[in-house]
């Protein structure tokens, strides 16, 4: 009688629920903290007490975690910018697979993640806005800015670059620049226009924002084709 030999089976094993340990949940919860008084109050008017009050950690656990106050700063801005890159990049990937790299497409997938992560459940965002407008008042954080998010934005000044080929490159980056400055102003629900209007039209409304700003910032781009 010959024997059947069992062969292991080929499939892959079930894999095992992802489960965050408490080292992760209380690096979440500083992060969270740091993020809200950062963009409430800046770099300097926020002490690591300051957060470890707010996250309701000790304030050895910060120092383990991040070590020193401007490491967390750091970190706080990058895990948000990872998630706009990845956004956008894929908006960018799915128009060069389309062939449909137009002037508004391309600055579209680059400013509508950011509303569309405002417009999200994540109470996050708003104070990560704050953070980023305060870091755009200044040039002291500008290496911050660069590290994080001026690999994806060259990536898009070169679809600009190939469909406005006679503009010069100081007109392409210096309306680039502005568009990115408008973007912020845009979606940091800034009360002013509540005010100049007398509360007709409010600075809340997003998608009305993203309306007008895309329309905006094709407009301004346009004017340096030629």
């Amino acid at each position: 009688m010959t024997k059947t030999v069992e062969r292991p089976s080929s499939a892959e094993p079930p894999s095992l629920p992802v489960t965050r340990t408490n080292g992760d949940l209380t690096k979440e919860k500083i992060l969270k903290a740091a993020e809200v008084l950062f963009g409430e109050n800046g770099f300097d008017m926020v002490s690591l007490r300051d957060i470890t009050g707010k996250a309701d950690v000790t304030l050895a656990l910060a120092s383990y975690h991040f070590n020193t106050k401007e490491n967390l700063f750091r970190q706080v801005i990058s895990r948000r910018a990872k998630t706009l890159n990845t956004l956008r990049r894929q908006r960018l990937a799915k128009l060069q697979e389309d062939n449909d790299l137009t002037l508004r497409a391309i600055l579209d997938a680059f400013m509508e993640p950011l509303f569309h992560q405002m417009r999200s459940s994540d109470e996050g965002w708003p104070s990560y806005v704050m953070l980023l407008s305060k870091l755009g008042q200044s040039n002291r954080w500008i290496e911050i800015l660069r590290e994080n998010f001026d690999e994806t934005a060259t990536l898009f000044i070169g679809e600009l670059r190939r469909i406005l080929p006679k503009a010069s490159e100081e007109d392409l980056l210096r309306t680039f620049s502005l568009v990115l400055h408008l973007m912020l102003v845009g979606v940091s629900n800034n009360q002013r226009l509540d005010t100049l209007s007398n509360g007709n039209f409010r600075a809340d409304d997003l998608d009305k924002t993203y309306d007008v700003l895309l329309r905006f910032a094709v407009a301004g781009m346009e004017s340096i084709r030629n």
